[in-house]
């Protein structure tokens, strides 16, 4: 079955984009922080949307008697590794620490922290959508 990967790649677009102006805003302080904080709220979306296209491509792929397995997050990125659709399961593993602090805290150094996360997911995801499109039957 064909993944659909539209959405996945206007979301990792908008996250290049925020991330893009936000470098490109040098000194205007205040509006890097707000563009800092649009990178952020893209990559939470970016990332939900990347783990859950592994996940159909694993669960159509993998395991064709079962019609939904459940995989822990970690067991996922691994399992997405062994299959070569997404290249490093550690990388993936801090993507999921930096979404969840973004769902959970917010301060200043949290916001570096998932912001750099932001930063490293836009070479994952667009690598995951290469594969996913070359595996995609």
């Amino acid at each position: 079955m064909e993944i659909d990967l539209t959405n996945l790649k206007k979301a990792v677009g908008s996250l290049e984009q925020a991330i893009r102006l936000y470098s490109d805003r040098g000194d205007e302080h205040e509006l890097r922080l707000a563009l800092r904080d649009s990178a952020i709220q893209r990559f939470e979306y970016t990332y939900e949307l990347a783990w859950k296209a592994m996940k159909r491509w694993l669960s159509y792929n993998e395991s064709p008697e079962a019609a939904e397995p459940v995989y822990s997050r970690k067991e996922l990125f691994r399992l997405a590794a062994r299959r070569a659709i997404i290249k490093d399961p550690l990388r993936w593993f801090t993507y999921h620490e930096a979404r969840n602090i973004s769902a959970h805290t917010y301060n200043e150094a949290k916001a570096k922290q998932v912001f750099e996360a932001a930063n490293g997911i836009v070479e994952d995801v667009n690598y995951l959508i290469k594969r996913l499109e070359t595996k995609n039957d």
